[in-house]
């Protein structure tokens, strides 16, 4: 998985008009960013560098506003703002 999947993914959630799809593109989404964190983690060669360092942080970004998003769509603004928050 690449990294531009996983931005589309993300992309995909946040721009999606249909309510009743929100809830399994915010779940592709998360898919794609666990899926991507995982190989940065497995992967051979440094973990350390400076790139992968801004991914995993990029990464762990994205994660946290999946959760935001989710949790205003199904009403919970008081979530969004712990999930922002951590």
């Amino acid at each position: 998985m690449d990294v531009d999947r996983v931005q589309s993914e993300e992309l995909a959630a946040l721009f999606e008009m249909d309510k009743g799809r929100l809830n399994q593109r915010i779940t592709d989404a998360e898919i794609a960013v666990a899926k991507r964190t995982r190989e940065l983690f497995q992967g051979d060669g440094d973990t350390s560098s400076g790139t992968q360092l801004r991914e995993r942080k990029a990464l762990e970004a994205a994660f946290y506003a999946l959760q935001a998003l989710r949790s205003i769509a199904q009403g919970d603004r008081g979530a969004a703002r712990r999930s922002f928050a951590a």
